[in-house]
């Protein structure tokens, strides 16, 4: 239903905003609460990433399979359904009794966001006019970043009284899926084709060569997002002594950061190709996260995440368009589930590899870790750029 004029796709797209901004409760609220949850279940700091990675990891397997059902059967259900589990863990997980709880608990929340992560893009690309798709895509991030804001904030101040209070707000999303059984309309388009015939044009549609920028993106975006967030906190505890409440405040400046740069998305993306305005992002993002590795004053912190933000209100918006732009409609779900994959495992490894890290080397090596990664992500698309000018040629290089 793409192209629906006027209000009619207004209050759908709300519902849809309303989705992401659950999805991002998801890592945002709790970002601060870790070292509060690694101290209440005595477990040591390599081991609390996993309260992300059990979160991050059903999508790498699941998320193709919902990408299917829902361009074969109901995006509409699909929504429902995975915000009333995403809802229903996540707040039965503030009564978790230890640590192997939490992460079952948290595993099951993740099933949840598995299915509804990928319709927070699809949907806007589904409701909105082509041309005003690339407005939609910023303003998801104005609005994920402005609960990106609030949410480690409060989450900080809400792991000052019990950790396990920081699990109230995903009951939420319990009347956010009541009002989408009734004022989400059904975009799912399904054709006539086999489910063969669906994979093999999903597989023909991702030998794309922009999408494999897109890929890339996404899974050096969120290593870096998972991996700098996951373990800021921790690092601000054992090198500042400061408190969740600060690590919250500095995951806000970042938010606030993307804001800036999400805004603007729409007015000069079409300045320079994507690729360049994505290698222009990484490189921020790489300058940031060594200044966090030199240990310098908590001000200059401060400074380094607000312009890590600025690199990320570039990268999210600018991939998600180029993922639906170099996809037919009927095949999104499936192509957006595998980038979802990619993500995921990104949103895995990182925690992951970087505790791992942490048995061997300090904190101050895991930053330096994640810039030689955004480092690699500039190169990465910098020679993308250039290969796609090389296909394009000088008058088409959006």
């Amino acid at each position: 239903m793409r192209g629906s004029g006027g209000a009619g796709y207004r209050l759908p797209l709300a519902i849809t905003f309303a989705t992401s901004v659950a999805i991002s409760t998801g890592s945002s609220l709790l970002y601060p609460v870790l070292p509060v949850i690694a101290g209440d279940l005595h477990v040591s700091a390599s081991e609390v990433g996993l309260v992300m990675a059990a979160f991050t990891s059903p999508a790498v397997v699941l998320a193709p399979v919902f990408g299917v059902i829902g361009d074969r059967h109901s995006r509409k259900w699909m929504l429902i359904l995975g915000l009333l589990l995403f809802g229903v863990a996540g707040s039965v997980a503030a009564f978790a009794p230890d640590f192997t709880w939490l992460l079952i608990l948290r595993a099951l929340q993740g099933v949840g966001m598995s299915a509804i992560t990928p319709l927070t893009i699809i949907l806007i690309s589904d409701l909105m006019p082509e041309e005003r798709e690339i407005h939609g895509q910023g303003l998801k991030v104005v609005i994920d970043r402005i609960a990106m804001i609030t949410f480690p904030v409060l989450g900080g101040f809400l792991a000052a009284i019990s950790w396990r209070l920081a699990f109230a707000p995903f009951v939420l999303s319990l009347p956010l899926a009541l009002t989408a059984y009734f004022w989400m309309p059904e975009t799912s388009r399904p054709g006539t084709e086999t489910l063969r015939q669906y994979f093999r044009q999903t597989l023909q549609g991702l030998k794309e060569p922009r999408l494999t920028s897109a890929f890339a993106t996404g899974f050096i975006r969120f290593f870096l997002d998972y991996g700098l967030f996951t373990y800021l906190s921790l690092f601000l505890a054992l090198r500042y002594g400061a408190t969740p409440a600060t690590a919250g405040w500095l995951i806000a400046i970042s938010s606030a950061g993307s804001i800036v740069t999400a805004m603007s998305i729409g007015h000069i993306h079409t300045r320079m190709a994507a690729e360049r305005f994505l290698a222009l992002a990484f490189c921020g993002c790489s300058l940031s996260l060594a200044a966090v590795a030199l240990h310098p004053p908590i001000w200059v912190i401060g400074v380094a995440v607000f312009v890590f933000g600025l690199g990320n209100g570039l990268l999210s918006p600018l991939q998600k368009s180029l993922l639906t732009r170099n996809t037919q409609p009927a095949l999104r779900g499936g192509v957006i589930s595998v980038d979802r994959v990619i993500q995921q495992i990104a949103k895995s490894l990182a925690p992951t590899l970087m505790g791992l890290l942490l048995l061997v080397a300090d904190l101050e090596t895991v930053f330096w870790s994640l810039c030689a990664v955004g480092v690699a992500g500039t190169l990465l698309l910098l020679l993308a750029d250039v290969k796609h000018r090389g296909r394009a040629g000088p008058s088409d290089v959006q």
